[in-house]
């Protein structure tokens, strides 16, 4: 499985902000192992039972010094549908 990360700031720190340069880097480190090792434990080995192919992740992530919160989004690529809902399953499950 294939895990990638495009975690980035948005806008100027504000002055008296939350989070300094150094926190916000810890942030982003914890938030990329607390993912990966989320995805690996519900996903671990699994591929596509027609192509034999793992699933590939795009995790986004941006954080917004104004609002000083973060957003982020998944993109999942895999080679046909029915390996996207199969992992969609996964996913879900609770557990």
């Amino acid at each position: 499985m294939e895990i990638a990360f495009d975690l980035w700031t948005e806008g100027d720190a504000l002055p008296d902000a939350f989070l300094d340069a150094h926190q916000l880097e810890m942030m982003f480190d914890s938030t990329r192992q607390s993912i990966r090792a989320g995805l690996e434990r519900k996903l671990a080995d699994r591929v596509c039972a027609e192509h034999g192919r793992p699933p590939k992740f795009l995790i986004s992530g941006r954080y917004d010094h104004a609002s000083e919160q973060m957003d982020i989004q998944y993109h999942i690529d895999t080679c046909c549908r029915l390996f996207l809902l199969d992992v969609m399953r996964m996913l879900n499950r609770q557990g």
